[in-house]
């Protein structure tokens, strides 16, 4: 039994029926779209030479089986339309990784969750997956691939633990959505359905950092100097429920509340900025947007997104931010937009 959502997205149905209405009505992309026709494009990440990559969870496939989903239990399409992309420093893009299993529910299609570089390897998050694409049976992994050989250097799965620890006491769920290095090479996780944060390592396995109650953290931040940043979701994706937690020695120092959906954080020296998946106004749900985050509250940097996702930054400094993470309407795309921060 699933104790929170498997996947961030429960709002999808809700959101489809409102936007894909007033479509026409949509405002323009808050910058250059730099790659589109996307099917569930989520997390992006660049590596040193400017390399962007972009985890794409895909669109299904053709057989359908029925498997648990963020509603309880049904219908998935199911194929191989998952894949890592990528994008040179010059715009040549290229598929790096090709065939990964994608399962394309009603609201959402869940699979490739993250693709992050990190020295002659890439990271690969496989989210709320089903069988899992490197192994024979229903987990959420970790997978460090060999950027020249593509084959797997390590494997970290998260559902034995869970099963064997549950450490938000709220009984099994696991949703792995993000992870990162510190400079002194710890690994941190982030595992939205069990509600924790993990360091892990290959010789001593998973450790809990810290969990909460049902507020879903979906991305992690580490700072030069070791502090670190969650992101989270918040319970029942409710508005302003939304926030990011600033920990420092293993205490928390600050809570940014306010927000809604938060589904990804990034931050640059003294300066967090956060994806809103959307944002409420007089008429219920709209586009959200990627935002800074104050102590004064969240300042818009780029609005008029249609459920935007994965946000980074380029080695010389340019924003960039995935859209289009829910389908609002068959066949429709998503992209990655470079953020014009003079808008």
């Amino acid at each position: 039994m699933f104790k929170t959502v498997k996947v961030v997205f429960v709002l999808g149905l809700m959101l489809a029926s409102i936007m894909a209405v007033n479509a026409q009505e949509m405002p323009p992309l808050p910058g250059e779209e730099v790659i589109g026709g996307i099917p569930s494009p989520r997390g992006i990440a660049f590596s040193e030479d400017g390399t962007l990559y972009v985890a794409v969870a895909g669109e299904g496939g053709d057989t359908v089986v029925t498997l648990p989903s963020p509603e309880g239990e049904g219908e998935a399409q199911i194929g191989l339309s998952g894949r890592v992309m990528a994008m040179s420093a010059d715009g040549e893009m290229s598929d790096v990784i090709v065939g990964l299993p994608s399962f394309a529910f009603a609201s959402e299609t869940v699979g490739l969750y993250r693709a992050i570089p990190n020295g002659d390897s890439i990271w690969l998050i496989n989210s709320g997956s089903g069988p899992g694409s490197f192994g024979n049976y229903y987990s959420d992994t970790i997978a460090e691939i060999d950027m020249a050989t593509l084959q797997t250097r390590t494997l970290i799965e998260l559902s034995a633990f869970e099963a064997a620890n549950d450490p938000d006491g709220l009984g099994y769920d696991t949703n792995v959505v993000d992870i990162a290095w510190g400079a002194d090479g710890t690994t941190y996780i982030v595992d939205a359905g069990a509600n924790a944060l993990y360091t892990w390592s290959a010789e001593e396995g998973l450790s809990v950092v810290a969990t909460w109650e049902n507020t879903v953290p979906t991305a992690v931040e580490v700072a030069d100097n070791g502090d670190l940043y969650v992101g989270f979701l918040g319970e029942g994706i409710a508005p302003g429920a939304g926030a990011v937690e600033h920990w420092s020695g293993g205490e928390l120092v600050t809570t940014y509340g306010g927000m809604t959906g938060v589904t990804d954080i990034l931050l640059d020296g003294d300066t967090l900025y956060a994806v809103q998946l959307f944002i409420f106004g007089e008429e219920g749900p709209g586009p959200g947007n990627v935002v800074m985050v104050t102590e004064e509250g969240p300042v818009p940097v780029a609005e008029g997104l249609l459920a935007p996702f994965g946000l980074a930054m380029s080695p010389d400094g340019d924003l960039y931010v995935s859209y289009g993470t829910v389908a609002f309407a068959p066949g429709m795309m998503g992209g990655v937009v470079k953020i014009d921060m003079d808008m």
